[in-house]
């Protein structure tokens, strides 16, 4: 994965268009926006956010029901008029399908070109409406307080925006769920506006795997402590060495010793289509569990252990007696701090 920082995104032009689905409004524009270095500023930094999160998807289009692959190779994005005419269409589209549900916030939508490692790529940013309260000044030294709509503010994150590479249409977005007319609660910028197959976000790819080896791990009695840590550390290892997750190699490395296991895995990694899958994360943040494991024991006692600490041995160490009862042993402490 090609590291990406802030400032290799160079933005080329962009326009705006008002889509107002809850009054009923749609203001298209018919000019480009004068982009000074503070607009800039501000859509390079939602774009750079949208690329360099583990929240964000990968989508193929459906070449035969989706337009929007013809629209974009009809577009010459370096004519004004081709640009603009091609985003009118786009915002046009969305803004029917955003009129078919009442929960769908209502946003202007930034259409922008920029470039990225000597490619070029169209970005969809849809800022959705914000409510604050501003003072407004009245006749005769009155003053008062108003409600009044503006963008997400350039620190925050947008949970609905679309990004394509115009070389090869390849798609990026994020999107939320949202009931329509119909009752049905759908992704619909990737099922009815872009028509493209969204694959699951790694952050989600992620949590699906590291909850589904969890349940897998404590479901069968008779396997013990040290073995079910053992389990959560080969995860950890697994990323370490290979800087992303092979989920046909994790499967054998952590349950080949046992088919039932193994087969429950599969299964559910099946589920999700994520059987032969390879994915990689962008942030430590979003692995940030591997680096501990929590023990909770059936008396209500939790005690976390750095994984790095586990794994050298020298600190903590787990022993099973005859019985079957676990005790875990925590050596050379020379300070404690009680939280």
């Amino acid at each position: 994965m090609q590291k990406i920082e802030k400032d290799d995104i160079v933005i080329r032009k962009g326009i705006i268009h008002i889509l107002d689905s809850n009054n009923g409004y749609l203001g298209l524009s018919n000019d480009l926006l004068d982009m000074g270095p503070d607009l800039m500023e501000f859509v390079r930094g939602h774009i750079f956010k949208i690329l360099d999160s583990d929240d964000t998807k990968k989508c193929k289009f459906d070449g035969s029901l989706s337009p929007i692959p013809a629209l974009l190779e009809d577009m010459q994005e370096k004519e004004d008029d081709s640009f603009i005419k091609a985003s009118r269409l786009l915002a046009e589209s969305l803004f029917d399908i955003m009129c078919d549900s009442v929960t769908i916030p209502a946003a202007d939508l930034v259409v922008v070109s920029f470039q990225l490692h000597s490619v070029v790529y169209l970005a969809l940013l849809k800022m959705n409406y914000k409510d604050t309260y501003i003072h407004k000044e009245e006749e005769n030294e009155v003053n008062d307080i108003v409600k009044q709509r503006i963008m997400p503010m350039g620190g925050a994150r947008l949970t609905e925006a679309v990004i394509v590479d115009l070389l090869e249409y390849k798609v990026q977005l994020v999107e939320k769920k949202f009931e329509m007319m119909t009752g049905d609660k759908i992704n619909y910028i990737s099922e009815r506006f872009l028509k493209c197959h969204a694959d699951l976000a790694p952050k989600k790819k992620f949590q699906i795997l590291n909850k589904t080896i969890t349940a897998i791990n404590n479901r069968y009695d008779g396997t013990g402590l040290k073995d079910r840590i053992d389990i959560k550390s080969k995860l950890r290892e697994e990323f370490a060495e290979k800087n992303e997750f092979r989920i046909n190699e994790i499967g054998d490395r952590i349950f080949g010793d046992s088919p039932e296991k193994k087969q429950e895995f599969d299964d559910r990694m099946e589920r999700y289509d994520m059987q032969y899958d390879k994915f990689t994360v962008r942030k430590e943040n979003t692995v940030k569990g591997l680096e501990f494991i929590l023990v909770e024991t059936d008396t209500g006692v939790e005690i976390k252990i750095p994984m790095e600490e586990y794994n050298t041995k020298a600190n903590v160490k787990i022993v099973e007696d005859s019985h079957g009862y676990n005790a875990i042993i925590i050596k050379n402490i020379e300070q404690a701090t009680v939280k």
